[in-house]
């Protein structure tokens, strides 16, 4: 017999900006949370004053989505999105020799249609040589039509919503950056998103994303894709796997020899348990599709979290949601064996992780009772996770992502204000 699933309805507003997730859609299933009262939210002035900020920042604008990764020469970069008032969204960097502080930003690319959903976090690929390679999803279609005032006639039919995974390139340090592309060669308009995208062992780009299934009649049908370069040329998408989960992010990480690891949430009769391929020759081939771990939970819908994943010498480490009927609901921890290493607390949000080459680090957003939450963190040393901390001034801290760099580790967050915008916050914490 199917639980009962309660929604949370996410209420900020803004920060989810692609076109087919919006506040209806965006739910953590079978998490209870108390609804916070903007009276009750910090006044955070959105400046240099704002002493976690890492960058200086403008009080109109919407700071979204911080994320970490290392560029060729091993030093720390921190990208984000950003919103004006008139809905331009931008994709900015940073770098760091210490964690600490911070470049001058440098922007990507700024558009109306630069997706900045939680679910498709842009990424920034830094290749061997240098050159780097942004990964977003844009939308291409019209924004939704308002609903029409009494007694005024109907607007005329929206158009078939549709959105791509673009990429732009940039070869002198993120100064100038190339026209961006769409990485499907497919010109149909159809919708594709929640993907992710790494770099290969042999250094060519390798991006996976949900497709709609053409002529599908089902309200939201996709499929599983992934498109590679050859020469930093995209070829055509190869269809991995026909039927999974839709709305649901992707995650991909390579490990230490080489092998191209993928994980999904897979949809075989409503068991939406999360799947584990590999690749032994850069994305040419892939081994059959593997339950990481069977909860087997059945539900008729979409979840709206997938995985983040991690490779630490020989292991892989995954986090995902599950609201499984034969067991405990939460974020899980497990490795690529399938072990189940630790499930969450229920409050318990927006799980991320990632690793350097002996430690892997877990963090994620807890909501406390009174409705506030905090940004916590884990380290997982020798494959096992020690006990968790809470990161020291991360009231309304959301949306953490993490580094382990020098030893040190380093979380990035949002911060959300009293009047619903978000600032950014990056520290060091151990």
């Amino acid at each position: 017999m199917l639980k009962l699933l309660v929604p949370i309805q996410l209420f900020f507003v803004g920060l989810f900006g692609f076109p087919f997730i919006n506040s209806q859609e965006e739910s953590q299933e079978m998490t209870i949370c108390k609804t916070v009262d903007a009276t009750t939210l910090p006044t955070v002035e959105a400046n240099p004053s704002f002493s976690n900020s890492p960058i200086e920042t403008d009080p109109n604008k919407t700071y979204t989505l911080p994320t970490f990764t290392k560029n060729n020469k091993g030093e720390v970069v921190l990208y984000w999105t950003e919103k004006d008032p008139q809905n331009v969204v931008s994709l900015c960097f940073a770098t760091s020799k210490d964690g600490k502080t911070y470049s001058e930003k440098k922007t990507v690319f700024a558009d109306g249609g630069l997706g900045n959903g939680r679910l498709m976090r842009p990424k920034l690929l830094f290749k061997k040589n240098g050159e780097m390679v942004a990964v977003f999803s844009y939308r291409t279609s019209p924004a939704m039509q308002a609903r029409p005032a009494e007694g005024q006639p109907a607007p005329q039919a929206r158009p078939k919503r549709s959105s791509e995974i673009r990429f732009t390139v940039s070869k002198d340090g993120g100064s100038s950056w190339t026209v961006p592309t769409s990485v499907d060669t497919d010109t149909t308009k159809l919708t594709r998103g929640f993907f992710d995208a790494v770099l290969l062992a042999n250094d060519e780009v390798a991006v996976a994303y949900l497709k709609d299934v053409k002529g599908s009649t089902k309200h939201e049908e996709r499929d599983l894709r992934l498109a590679i370069t050859k020469n930093g040329v995209f070829q055509a998408e190869k269809l991995i796997d026909a039927v999974v989960c839709d709305c649901c992010n992707i995650s991909m990480v390579v490990d230490e020899a080489g092998a191209l690891h993928m994980v999904y949430r897979d949809n075989n009769n409503d068991i939406r348990d999360m799947s584990h391929i590999v690749s032994k020759d850069n994305g040419a081939t892939f081994s059959a599709p593997k339950t990481l771990y069977a909860d087997k939970w059945e539900i008729k819908g979409c979840p709206h979290a997938g995985a983040t994943t991690v490779s630490v010498k020989n292991e892989q480490y995954a986090t995902w949601f599950s609201g499984t009927q034969n067991g405990q609901s939460g974020f899980r921890l497990a490795n690529s064996s399938g072990k189940l290493l630790k499930v969450l607390d229920a409050s318990a949000k927006n799980t991320y992780i990632t690793a350097d080459d002996k430690t892997a680090v877990l963090v994620w957003e807890q909501t406390a009772e009174s409705g506030v939450s905090n940004v916590f963190y884990s380290k997982l040393v020798n494959g096992k996770l020690l006990d968790s901390q809470k990161v020291t001034d991360s009231d309304y801290g959301q949306n953490a992502s993490t580094l382990v760099f020098n030893g040190k580790v380093l979380v990035a967050y949002e911060v959300l204000k009293a009047d619903k915008k978000t600032v950014l916050a990056a520290k060091v914490v151990e």
